[in-house]
């Protein structure tokens, strides 16, 4: 008799088909590009004869040279590396149980459903498999405490020669006074659904496949202001966005929307027991990311990342405590190797009911790969004088900070995952999970859920 798939795996194809229909529509990674150059150059007007529009482009090049390359790893980094489900958690049927009397099927184990996040040392079983489909909403609202909505840059006048030379002082001329500040109103939100199937090899050793099909928008509408030091000094602004020196336009807006849809990061695993009994199980899972991602579209980080884990577990009644520590080797641009971790327990609250809890923690290893976006102060000496000077002497420094962003050498990530597993059948789990930051580092969202099902058989 043909064996008939699985009611929850069929949804599950479906499901996935569904989203890998979805098209990609835009390319990310020049939306904060255009949104600097628009800004920075070509909205600024001509004033005359005079080519005061090309001024900021010096800040417009390291915008686009530093700034924009670590704002898309920024997104793309944190997309791709949110954790995927656990790889065998869920309904697992064992022989010493016995058998159903009325349907003949092996009877499930009447202890908890295992973690979400987590793994413990039990492997699944040879000729054992499980599908897991899962879906996670990020609302990726702050960076190191600071909303995206309110990060700011502030750009300042390139340096005007003086005698063929640059003196590298600013404020020499009231031109070199104004400063462009830019807030991006940033809004970045993803969607990540992920289809993994899981295949019991042998009595130790499950390999398995995970699909994430990430969707990513970026929206919000810049605004740029010029503090015209130039205006106030003379009473002729030579930088502004539109009307005329003498009565010009110091602020404009920039609104921007696009999003991109399509595969992630395909994660390929292999999880092998070395230990199993009433003392303690123990087990390694290999994790590795391949750059099947579009790194134009914030999908994927371009290189090929290994995850390598140590994992224990005990049970302890109705209740299995576990520990996971892990190693990522991660090549790709301003992602820095992690030491991590992640433990935790889960534990059956009543028959096919089960709460699950996790503390999990990425540590930077490396500080030469931290985001750091326009930290520090640039010195501005300004002169209320219609024409340049070359004396700065006797006049007071103004300090301008170069953005308002928390500068730091590492994001170390810590999170709690709490969730909850039901198993409504003997072959379904359905689960919820809500994953909440534990401080303010790295670009975080205050609430992360994830939601899904599993199919064994």
């Amino acid at each position: 008799m043909k064996k008939k798939l699985p009611l929850g795996f069929l949804c599950a194809l479906l499901c996935c088909s569904a989203l890998f229909s979805t098209p990609a529509n835009a390319q990310l990674n020049t939306v904060f590009r255009d949104m600097f150059s628009t800004i920075l150059h070509d909205r600024l007007q001509k004033v005359g004869t005079a080519q005061h529009q090309n001024h900021f482009l010096p800040a417009d090049t390291i915008a686009n040279n530093e700034l924009v390359p670590a704002l898309n790893s920024l997104i793309a980094g944190n997309v791709s590396s949110f954790p995927l489900g656990s790889t065998g958690a869920g309904v697992i049927y064992e022989a010493s149980m016995g058998l159903d009397p009325v349907t003949g099927l092996p009877l499930p184990t009447s202890t908890s459903l295992g973690p979400i996040f987590g793994e413990t040392g039990k492997p699944l079983g040879a000729g054992k498999i499980a599908v897991e489909l899962s879906y996670t909403y990020l609302d990726l609202a702050s960076f190191r405490g600071l909303p995206t909505s309110q990060m700011q840059f502030n750009f300042t006048h390139q340096e005007i020669p003086r005698g063929g030379k640059v003196d590298s002082v600013l404020g020499l001329s009231p031109n070199e006074s104004d400063i462009i500040t830019l807030t991006t109103d940033l809004h970045a939100r993803a969607q990540i659904g992920a289809l993994s199937a899981t295949v019991g090899v042998t009595r130790d050793l499950d390999v398995g496949v995970a699909i994430p099909i990430i969707s990513i928008t970026l929206s919000g509408t810049a605004r740029a202001v010029i503090t015209s030091y130039s205006f106030a000094a003379t009473g002729q602004a030579n930088h502004y966005f539109a009307g005329d020196s003498l009565h010009p336009v110091l602020q404009t807006t920039y609104p921007y929307s696009a999003n991109a849809t399509g595969i992630g990061d395909v994660a390929l695993r292999a999880k092998y027991s070395f230990s199993r009994g009433k003392s303690l199980d123990a087990a390694a899972l290999l994790d590795v990311r391949l750059p099947t991602g579009d790194t134009a579209k914030f999908l994927g980080t371009g290189k090929l990342t290994t995850h390598v884990w140590g994992i224990v577990s005990r049970r302890f009644g109705e209740v299995t405590p576990h520990l996971n520590i892990g190693y990522t080797r991660n090549p790709a641009d301003f992602q820095s190797d992690l030491f991590e971790f992640r433990a935790g327990f889960d534990s059956k609250l009543f028959t096919g009911f089960t709460f699950a809890i996790d503390i999990l923690g990425q540590i930077a290893l490396s500080t030469s790969k931290a985001v750091h976006l326009a930290p520090g102060t640039t010195t501005i000496y300004d002169h209320p004088t219609k024409f340049p000077t070359t004396d700065s002497s006797g006049v007071a420094p103004r300090y301008v900070q170069n953005s308002n962003i928390p500068d730091s050498d590492s994001d170390n990530i810590y999170s709690a995952a709490v969730g909850f597993r039901y198993a409504p059948s003997e072959r379904i789990v359905l689960f919820f999970n809500a994953l909440v930051p534990l401080n303010n580092q790295g670009l975080r969202a205050a609430l992360a859920p994830t939601l899904g099902f599993s199919a064994s058989f």
